[in-house]
Order: C-alpha cells, then structure tokens, then sequence
C-alpha cells in the first residue's frame, strides 16, 4: 500500500509562495471566465444587430 504525504511549508516565506501560487492560478481562471463572458456578450449583440438590420426578416414578420 502506497501512502502519500502532504508536506508542510517549513518556512514563512515558504507559506507566503504557496498562497501566491493558489492566488495565481485562481486569478488565471476568473480571467478566462471573465474573457468567455466577453465573448458571448459581443456574440450575442452581434446577433441582435443582425437580425434588427435585416429588413427581409422585418417584413416577414410584419407580414404574419
């Protein structure tokens, strides 16, 4: 049977760059959620700017 031990940061300094690497890939993922939300609100203007411009489809809708 294999156990595995965590370790325990022995220094201050030790503890302080662990955090620092936890903060860092924390902030690298709330960064591509953020930069995904982007993405699908310009998606989603684009669309409706699409559809507000496109006068054949008005004028389908207008005929119902």
């Amino acid at each position: 049977m294999t156990t595995t031990t965590m370790t325990v940061p022995a220094t201050r300094l030790e503890t302080i760059a662990t955090r620092q690497q936890k903060s860092f890939v924390r902030d690298v993922v709330f960064a591509a959620l953020v930069a995904l939300a982007a993405v699908v609100s310009v998606s989603s203007v684009a669309t409706a700017v699409h559809a507000a411009s496109s006068p054949t489809q008005i004028g389908q809708i207008a005929q119902r």
